[in-house]
């Protein structure tokens, strides 16, 4: 098998075996690293990788979005915030507004930032953690 191949199949088991909170994670962690690189690409005036950011952050709120069961009340609060999330990440493409990119990094580092507390906490407590 060559690298590449081992690679994919590394990935694949590692992607298959992490908690429901784990992957969350992992998928916060894309979103605040794309929009680290739009804001990179704004400063640099790369307009075309900083549109190509943006729109994966929507795409990755969007998803984020659709994976809420909403059967549980803070699934509507969530809700909310994705769509003002979306809203925010559109005006801020269209703008190419960077004190408005300035402004919605920190809270979509601080959400990421709280579920991984709260992935910690069900950990310590022996939880499921799948339930973050």
């Amino acid at each position: 098998m060559n690298a590449r191949g081992y690679q994919r199949n590394y990935k694949a088991q590692s992607l298959n075996t992490m908690t429901q909170g784990e992957l969350l994670l992992l998928v916060l962690d894309e979103l605040v690293k794309r929009l680290l690189r739009g804001d990179l690409a704004l400063k640099q005036e790369n307009y075309a990788l900083f549109e190509e950011s943006i729109d994966r952050c929507i795409m990755i709120v969007r998803y984020l979005d659709d994976t809420l069961d909403r059967k549980y009340e803070i699934s509507w609060q969530l809700h909310r915030l994705y769509e003002f999330f979306c809203y925010d990440l559109n005006r801020i493409k269209i703008g190419r507004n960077q004190e408005e990119l300035n402004r919605l990094r920190p809270l979509i580092t601080d959400l990421r930032d709280t579920f991984r507390e709260a992935d910690h906490i069900v950990s310590q407590q022996g939880g499921d953690r799948g339930s973050v």
